[in-house]
């Protein structure tokens, strides 16, 4: 993505709607503001970890 502020605005977007997926998770589940802050780490390791992975293999 060549224009720094295409990206700025899709970060955004994307983050605006993050939230919006959690706040509904936190609503239906009834989830505690650490759990859904324990998820999002988790998730975020379990990315990186896929994105470390040179051979293609998805764990």
């Amino acid at each position: 993505m060549a224009n720094p502020n295409q990206k700025k605005i899709l970060i955004e977007e994307t983050s605006k709607d993050i939230i919006k997926i959690c706040k509904k998770f936190q609503a239906d589940s009834g989830s505690s503001d650490s759990e859904v802050e324990t998820l999002l780490r988790e998730i975020a390791r379990l990315w990186g970890i896929e994105e470390k992975n040179t051979f293609g293999f998805r764990l």
